[in-house]
This record gives C-alpha cells, structure tokens and sequence, in this order.
C-alpha cells in the first residue's frame, strides 16, 4: 500500500510538473530541401538532413513529452529543385502532417510574387480549418488583389497549454522590399513599433509566454530583444545562425530573452524546454540536435520524399538526384568571414564564376555571395547539390535557376556597381561580387561607397573610359538599373541556366578542388596581415564627374599635405587641402557648383613630406 501511495504522488507531481512546461521544437530556413543532403555515400545517397529526419524528431518528441510547440522562422519557399517543381507545397503538407503549430514569412515566400504564394497555400490547405497559421505582424496586406492571402497570413497566434498561454508574433525582414516580389504587398520597417505592439496586444489577451518568430536576423533580433520589454524568446531565422545553446539577452528594463537559431535546410532541429510559473519563464534545458546518420528517417515521410524525387526526375528526364556528375577531393565552402582580414574570394564564388565564363568567354565574370546558398561537399556530387549551392532562383521556360546573361559594361560604371555592393558588406557577404577574370580589394575602415583600393581586369588596372564584355546571372543584370549602374548589349541566354552551365564545368573538370587565390582582398603583406599605411592617391570616383567628385589618398606618416586641382594648362584652379594631417586615410570632395569650369580633363596633386604624387579626371557638363 506504502508502495502505491508513492508511486501515485510521483505520478501526480510529474503531471502536475508536466503542465508548467513547454518544450519548443524549431527549424528555419529549410528552403524546400526535403531529400537529405550531401556529403554522399558510394551509393550516393545523402548522409545529413531532410525532412523525415526532422519528422522523426518531432515525432518522438510529441510521443514523450506533454506541451510540445512546433516552429518555423521562414523561409520554406526557393532553394531546391524540389521547390522549382513543387513549389512549396508537399513541404507545406508534410509539415502540417507533423502538427507544425506556425511559420513566420520569410523574404523567399515573396520571391515568385504573391500570387505563387497565394496559389501554393491553397494547394497545400484546400480547407482553411486546417492550415498552419503563417504568421507576419509588419505584412501590410491593403490591396483588395490579396485579399485570399490575408486568410492565411496573421499577425500572431495564441496558443493554450495548461496555465501556459503563449502568444506568438511573426516578423519578416524589411530586406523584402528590395531583393524579393511583394507587391502589392509592403512589408512595414517599422519592425520595433510592430513587435512593440504586438507584445502589447499578447499581454492584454492574457499570455504569459511571448514568442517572436523573427525572420529578421540575429542583428534585429538581438536589438529588439535589448529595446523591447515582454518578449521571452525569439525563434529566430534569415541568417542560417546555429546556436548551440540559447543567447542570453538582458533589457535595459531588467528583463531577458532567450534567442535561438537552427542553422538552415534541415541540417539541425532546436529543442528548447522553459518551465512557467506565473509570470515568470525559465530555461530548463536546450538541445541543438544535428539531423545527421544517427537520427533515422521517419518511413512514411521518406516514402513521400522518395516519390517526389522520382517524380521529379521522370519531369526532367535527368537524374539530377541519383546520377553523379563529378567528384570533390575537399568541402567548397561559400562563406567570406568580413570580420578579419585576408582573401575574401571563396572556393565556391571562385567555381561558380569560372563557369561562367568558361561558358560565355567573356573578359569577366560575376556571381554575388547571396546568390550562392549551400557549401559543396567533399565526395560523389549530383545536380540536385549544384543547385542547392546556386539555388536562389527560377525561370519559366525550363525552371532549372536563374539564367545566364551576357553583357557590356565600362570601367566606371563596373567601378560604380561594385563600391554599391561594397556598401552594406560589414553586416554579411550576400552583395560582396565574387570573380572570374579580374581581381580587386577594398577596405570596410573607409566610408561607404569610397571603399575600393583597386580592380584589376586580367592583371591589368581598370580603365574608367574602357567597355569589357561580363557575365553574371539575370537577378545580379535585372537589379543593376535599379541602383543607376548603366550597361549596354545586353543578351539573356534564354534557356541556359547557371546550373546547366556549372554541373558542364565540373564534369569536364572532375575531380575538383577548392581554392581561394585572392581575387577579392584587403591589401595584405607577406605574413598575411594588413599592410601598413602607405603615401597613395586613388582614382577619384565618379569619373568622369559632374558636379561632384571624391579624391582619396593615404599618408604614410604625420605631415604637412596639399592637395591641388590643375587644369590641362598647368594653372591652379583649386587648393582642396592645406595643412598638417595624420597617418591614415583620407579623402575630400572637390565640385563644380558656383565655378565656371568647362568640360574637360583636370590634374590633381598630392604633396606630403617632399613627395607627390599626380593623376587625371575628367568633367562632362
């Protein structure tokens, strides 16, 4: 009887225990990467990932623990084949299958307009009653075109658990804007007011568990949680950050939140567990779970998997899953760590461009390092890994990417393009070009748009009045008007795809390796560090100019300076500096505006410590 009286109170008390605790299972960034990933075996079948991985996971959790909470941080549209094809909705559907409870909208679910959307969330829940909630706070949903698309996009969601109410909010990167399709839909940047708002409406609806399920990035993310009292966690996503336990984030009101990422692609699963009590939120334990060989596939989910594949693959007529194409003696990686000095070409960016123009035979080539996605794994490679390393994109006559253009572009305008890439580069990589057929570096410690030291076409210094044939992919052409970067003889290849042209390059070049010969650098010395000041003046930028230009130059010790404006005659037309000036870099604006100056070309002429050093611009009126 004594035996039994325990057994019930140990009962009772993990029941009663069992009802104060939530245990949060979260995934982000999957992009449609439903059939495991390389490295690959002799079979070549995929090692790492995939959704019946992740199935089984969730699965077991949901099987042996009480007040199981399943998220998503967006980003389940583009990013794989299976995507170009299917276009998100067998993912969809498997998810809700798996009691997914909500997904936050990414910038991806905007790539292909909203009516693709629109189309694919009726596709995968025919019946409303039944959809996983997709969840954006800062969507503005106005126009009466999307107006079925607001059925399924909420600005949060309140779920129940015991004495738990948690309320959840979704947050989507204002970067959607500018590099994916909304319209008419808008995504409001005043992402702090609207996350401060809706902490505001979950509190007066009772929560006593607040969840931002933030397509943002780890940067807002980390500024919100700082800024903004009452959220508990952020279930983060957009940048494809790992966190092996959560970040602890204090408030200046006293407060603290829990921010957790998982990675990207189904390469990882977070498992997080707090305890509540009132008002008051713990963290019981975390687990960053890597979806790898010892975690099995979930049979019924790879059975569907397996048939989209094959499906896919009879589509196409090519075995882009179960055909190797070429082989890899090393992983290429598709990351530049910007944060320290050295050689930011990378194995992949370096492939990538080669490719292209191998193909094309242009003088150069260009493939930004947000147009590239996954690292290439060392082995056995197929198609389907090719494309999920360039996977970003999709065209309407073979689905197979984004294709290829050919183009004219002069030394300035390439100049232009690439000190506007340059711009935002100390946040990430995505706009930092990687190169084939030229070299240049630059400096993150110089202003915006003043940061390139130097190009190089071929081993020879650019020449802003000279035209060289590019290539790139047609999303990197179609947004160069959009920033004023002028070009000319503009073809698409209309049915060449980069994949199609980078799985040809490493077949004819099998077996491939990695390499990173610094096409894209800081100037460094023969130990691999920064090299020291040196007594230098740039090539003003614009040039030609009109009414304004900006000289750059650097000295190499303290010293009295002069910099001089000339013109073709030999008379001084201005002093733009005179005076002492330290070691470092500096740069000034020399303009037209109140002088009558007449088009043509100028001399400027930098003196310091009996040293000089003289280049020309040109002015067109």
């Amino acid at each position: 009887m004594k035996t039994l009286f325990i057994t019930l109170f140990l009962l009772s008390s993990l029941l009663f225990s069992q009802q104060d605790t939530l245990t949060i299972l979260h995934l982000n960034d999957t992009h449609s990467n439903l059939a495991p990933s390389a490295p690959r075996t002799a079979t070549l079948d995929g090692t790492t990932g995939g959704i019946a991985r992740a199935a089984s996971v969730i699965g077991l959790t949901k099987m042996t623990e009480l007040n199981v909470l399943t998220l998503h941080a967006g980003d389940f549209f583009v990013g794989d084949l299976m995507f170009n094809f299917y276009f998100g909705v067998p993912e969809l559907q498997i998810l809700q299958s798996l009691g997914v409870d909500a997904i936050a909208v990414g910038n991806h679910e905007f790539d292909l307009m909203p009516s693709t959307l629109t189309t694919a969330l009726k596709t995968a829940f025919p019946s409303l009653a039944q959809k996983i909630p997709l969840l954006s706070a800062n969507a503005i949903m106005e126009d009466t075109s999307v107006t079925a698309l607001k059925d399924f996009i909420k600005p949060y969601v309140i779920k129940e658990y015991g004495k738990i109410k948690v309320g959840i909010f979704g947050m989507t990167t204002t970067e959607t804007n500018t590099f994916s399709l909304p319209s008419p839909v808008v995504i409001d940047t005043n992402v702090f007011v609207c996350a401060a708002t809706m902490v505001e409406t979950l509190k007066a609806n009772g929560c006593n568990v607040v969840i931002m399920l933030s397509h943002l990035g780890r940067f807002y993310d980390e500024a919100m949680a700082q800024n903004i009292p009452g959220i508990n966690i952020i279930v983060g996503g957009h940048d494809h950050y790992t966190t092996e336990s959560p970040v602890v984030i204090d408030n200046s009101y006293g407060g603290k939140t829990w921010f957790v990422q998982a990675d990207a692609f189904y390469s990882r699963i977070g498992k997080m567990k707090i305890g509540v009590e009132g008002e008051n939120v713990s963290l019981l334990d975390y687990q960053s779970i890597l979806l790898d060989g010892n975690i099995p596939e979930e049979p019924t989910v790879k059975a569907v998997v397996d048939q989209l594949t094959t499906g896919l693959e009879t589509t196409l007529s090519w075995k882009v899953f179960t055909e190797k194409i070429g082989e890899a003696t090393e992983d290429f990686n598709e990351v530049a760590v910007l944060t320290q000095p050295g050689r930011f070409d990378t194995p992949i960016g370096n492939l990538v461009s080669d490719a292209f123009r191998d193909a094309t035979k242009t003088q150069i080539a260009v493939q930004l390092g947000g147009s590239t996605a996954q690292k290439l794994y060392k082995g056995p490679i197929v198609a389907a890994d090719v494309f999920r390393m360039i996977g970003y994109g999709f065209n309407e006559v073979n689905g197979l990417g984004y294709r290829l253009a050919t183009f004219n572009i002069t030394g300035a305008e390439l100049w232009k393009g690439f000190e506007i890439c340059l711009a935002t580069a100390e946040y990430n990589d995505e706009m930092l070009p990687q190169v084939s057929g030229m070299e240049y570096s630059f400096d993150l410690n110089l202003p915006a748009y003043l940061r390139l030291r130097w190009i190089k076409i071929n081993g020879v210094d650019i020449d802003p009045n000279s035209t060289y044939t590019a290539t790139a992919n047609e999303f990197f052409v179609a947004a160069l008007p959009q920033f004023g970067v002028e070009i000319s003889n503009l073809s698409l290849l209309a049915e060449t795809a980069e994949l199609q042209v980078v799985v040809s390059y490493i077949a004819a070049h099998s077996p491939i390796s990695p390499s990173q010969e610094g096409r894209v650098t800081t100037e460094l010395n023969d130990n691999n560090e920064i090299l020291p000041e040196k007594f230098d003046l740039k090539q003003n930028y614009p040039n030609p100019f009109n009414p304004t230009t900006t000289i750059s130059y650097s000295i190499d010790q303290p010293s009295f300076v002069t910099l001089k404006i000339y013109d073709i005659t030999g008379n001084e037309v201005e002093t733009l500096i005179n005076g002492y000036q330290t070691t470092g870099k500096h740069s000034v604006q020399f303009g037209i505006k109140n002088k009558s100056l007449a088009s043509g070309v100028y001399f400027y002429r930098l003196q310091a410590n009996g040293k000089f050093l003289t280049k020309s611009m040109l002015l067109l009126k």
